[in-house]
C-alpha cells in the first residue's frame, strides 16, 4: 500500500471511529433524556406492607394498613382516612383484597440490623370496588395521568460543605425520595446532574432557592413542576432544612425539621405531593357534564380502537359514545364526572394529540337540539280559537301556552374541541 494510500486509509478509519463516537454519544443521551409527558402511573392499587411473620391475625392487620396506603395513592391525599371518619372499609379490609402474597422486602426509611430478613405481604385490591368506595364518600380522584415532579436538592455537610444531593453523595436520601414518591403513586425526576445542567443551576442557586435560575434549568425537563430542597444538620443532631415548591409558576416555601433525615423526607413528600394532587385530582360529580371531541387523522380501525381505548382509560371520563365517523374524523361524545379543564389539560400533555383550534363540526353530525321556543307548532294541533284569533288579539300571550313553553326544557350549549391524532 502506498504512503497516499496508507494516510488515507488511516484518516477514513478515524472518520468512522469519530462518527461511531457520536453515534454512541447520541445514543446514550437518548436514554437518559427525561420523558416530556406525563404516562399514566402503574400498581396504584398495589402494594407492599412490611409485617413480622404469617400468622393470620398479621395479616388481617397489614391488609388494612395496605387500604389505607391504597386509598391515600389513588386520591392523592394524605388525610383522606380521616375525612372518611372512620369507615366500615376498615373493618373488613380482606374484602377488597384480590390477591395476596410473601415477599422479600426492605423499607428504607426505617433502619434494621443488616442480615436480618425482612418480609412483607403484597397485595392487590379491586379497582372497581374502591372506586366505588371514593364515590361513596364523595372523596377526590387523582388520575393515573400525573405529571412528573423535577427534585432538586443540596445537602450541607460539615466535612464537605455543600452538595447537590445524588446517588454518590447521599444514596440514602436518594432512596428514601424514592420510596416515599412511588408509595403516593407520584412520578419522581431527577435532574441529570450533567454539564448542562451545572452550566445552568449551581450548588448556590438551589441553595439559595432561586427561583429564576431554577426554572430556566427545569425547561429542559419539560415538567410543569419542580421542587427545591436545602438540607443540613444541625449541631443538636436534627434535621433542617428549607423546600420551594413550583406548581406551573405557582411558588410555596416553607421551612422543615425533624429528628431524622427520613422523618424530614416524609414530611417533604408528604406535603408536596398533596398539594400537586390537589391540582390535578377531582370529586366525581353526580351530574355527568356532557362534552363532544372531534379527532382527526383517524385512517384504520387499530387506530380507531387506540383512539376509543384512550378516552376510555381516562377517569374523568364516565362512559363515552361514537358519534360519527367521517372519513378520517372521528367524533366522540364523552360523559365527564370531573372538571372538563382537568380532562383538557390532560389531553394537552399528551404527545399523541395535538389540539386544533378552528372547530367545524356540522350540526347534523353533533345532533344539536332545537329549543323549544323557536319550534313550529303545526295548525293542526293548535286550538280552534286560536287558529281564528284575530290578528290583534295574535300579539298577545295566550296564558294557556305561556306555561308550557317555560316548562320546556331548553338543553345547553355542548362544548366542542377538536384534536388531530399522532398515533405514538
Amino acid at each position: 500500500m502506498g504512503l497516499f494510500s496508507l494516510c488515507c486509509y488511516n484518516r477514513a478509519m478515524k472518520n468512522l471511529f469519530a462518527i461511531k463516537n457520536v453515534l454512541i454519544y447520541l445514543m446514550v443521551s437518548a436514554l437518559f433524556l427525561p420523558l416530556a409527558f406525563a404516562e399514566p402511573v402503574s400498581d396504584l392499587y398495589k402494594t407492599v406492607v412490611p409485617v413480622s411473620g404469617q400468622d393470620a391475625n398479621e395479616r388481617l392487620r397489614a391488609m388494612r394498613i395496605g387500604l389505607e396506603k391504597v386509598l391515600v395513592k389513588v386520591t392523592g391525599d394524605s388525610q383522606v382516612l380521616l375525612k372518611m371518619g372512620g369507615a366500615d372499609a376498615f373493618s373488613n379490609a380482606k374484602r377488597y383484597v384480590t390477591q395476596y402474597g410473601y415477599v422479600s422486602s426492605r423499607n428504607p426509611l426505617v433502619e434494621t440490623p443488616s442480615g436480618s430478613p425482612e418480609i412483607g405481604l403484597s397485595l392487590s385490591f379491586a379497582e372497581s370496588s374502591i372506586n366505588r368506595l371514593l364515590r361513596r364518600y364523595q372523596l377526590q380522584i387523582w388520575p393515573s395521568d400525573r405529571p412528573g415532579l423535577l427534585v432538586w436538592a443540596v445537602i450541607d455537610d460539615p466535612v464537605v460543605g455543600k452538595n447537590f444531593v445524588s446517588a454518590e453523595t447521599l444514596p440514602v436520601a436518594l432512596e428514601a425520595l424514592q420510596a416515599l414518591m412511588d408509595d403516593r403513586g407520584a412520578p419522581l425526576i431527577l435532574p441529570l446532574l450533567d454539564l448542562q445542567d451545572h452550566q445552568t443551576v449551581s450548588v448556590g442557586d438551589v441553595w439559595n432557592l432561586n427561583p429564576v435560575k431554577l426554572a430556566a434549568a427545569a425547561k429542559r425537563y419539560d415538567t410543569e413542576s419542580w421542587l427545591a430542597l436545602r438540607l443540613y444538620k444541625s449541631s443538636t443532631g436534627q434535621w433542617r432544612g428549607a423546600r420551594l415548591l413550583n406548581l406551573n409558576g405557582d411558588e410555596n416555601l416553607s421551612t422543615l425539621a425533624a429528628n431524622s433525615l427520613s422523618e424530614l423526607m416524609s414530611q417533604v413528600v408528604q406535603e408536596v405531593v398533596d398539594s400537586l394532587a390537589s391540582r390535578y385530582a377531582y370529586t366525581p360529580k353526580l351530574v355527568n357534564e356532557e362534552l363532544l371531541v372531534q379527532v382527526e387523522n383517524i385512517d384504520n380501525y387499530k387506530v380507531f380502537n387506540q383512539v376509543v381505548s384512550y378516552f376510555e382509560s381516562l377517569e374523568v371520563v364516565n362512559h363515552l359514545s361514537v358519534d360519527f365517523v367521517d372519513d378520517d374524523r372521528l367524533g366522540l361524545r364523552l360523559y365527564v364526572e370531573g372538571d372538563i379543564d382537568l380532562l383538557l389539560n390532560t389531553l394537552r400533555r399528551d404527545r399523541r394529540l395535538v389540539e386544533l383550534v378552528d372547530v367545524a363540526m356540522p350540526n347534523s353530525q353533533i345532533g344539536a337540539p332545537v329549543p323549544a321556543a323557536t319550534m313550529p307548532v303545526p295548525e293542526a294541533t293548535m286550538p280552534a280559537s286560536e287558529a281564528k284569533m284575530p290578528a290583534s288579539e295574535e300579539s298577545l300571550p295566550n296564558p294557556e301556552l305561556t306555561e308550557p313553553v317555560q316548562a320546556a326544557s331548553v338543553p345547553a350549549v355542548i362544548k366542542r374541541y377538536r384534536f388531530r391524532w399522532g398515533g405514538q
